[in-house]
């Protein structure tokens, strides 16, 4: 059955059985791919489920949340568990083999404030024209000045270079201007 975003949410909250088994059944299996494509095994997609699950269901306590995809979210959360988890093994290795010793609440809350401000961001970078957001996001997948000239169809690199200057200007002050930005900062 498909569900509305809001339903998911609600659902996560209230225990719904049916809603849970919803999101395991059509979205578990997108993130086992991915979790076991990029160096997982099984348990790390289990915990990886239930930390992006864990997380939901405290943001949307605390204020609702208006997604416009349950499943994109899901899916981005999960990835952000994962490549946070492999960034902490990969240090873990490079560290001298010295033992250590991992809170995973500690772990958790750090991932909560990392994902609250990429929502902050992304809440901010919707509210650009369209045009600043085709700019920034070829920008920051790393297109060249020379590649935006082509794909967006403008006239010199000068002109993509002042438009590129002036979006991330716009992004800036939207987020500045909200008083959540001096929280999210430290």
């Amino acid at each position: 059955m498909n569900y509305s975003a809001s339903q998911y949410l609600n659902g996560l909250i209230s225990g719904d059985r049916k809603v849970v088994n919803t999101i395991y059944d059509r979205f578990y299996p997108k993130v086992r791919t991915f979790i076991l494509q990029n160096k997982g095994k099984e348990d790390d997609v289990q915990d990886v489920f239930q930390d992006a699950l864990m997380y939901l269901i405290t943001k949307h306590k605390e204020k609702p949340l208006v997604l416009q995809s349950f499943e994109a979210y899901l899916f981005t959360i999960c990835k952000n568990v994962w490549r946070r988890t492999l960034k902490k093994e990969k240090n873990k290795v490079t560290n001298d083999d010295a033992p250590t010793l991992v809170d995973k609440e500690t772990d958790l809350s750090l991932f909560f404030m990392e994902q609250e401000r990429l929502d902050f961001y992304l809440e901010k970078f919707r509210l650009l024209s369209e045009n600043c957001r085709e700019i920034l996001s070829s920008y920051f997948n790393g297109f060249s000045y020379e590649e935006m000239v082509k794909e967006l169809s403008y006239a010199t690199v000068n002109t993509v270079r002042q438009r590129v200057f002036k979006c991330k200007a716009k992004m800036i002050q939207l987020m500045k201007s909200d008083k959540r930005y001096t929280n999210l900062r430290s």
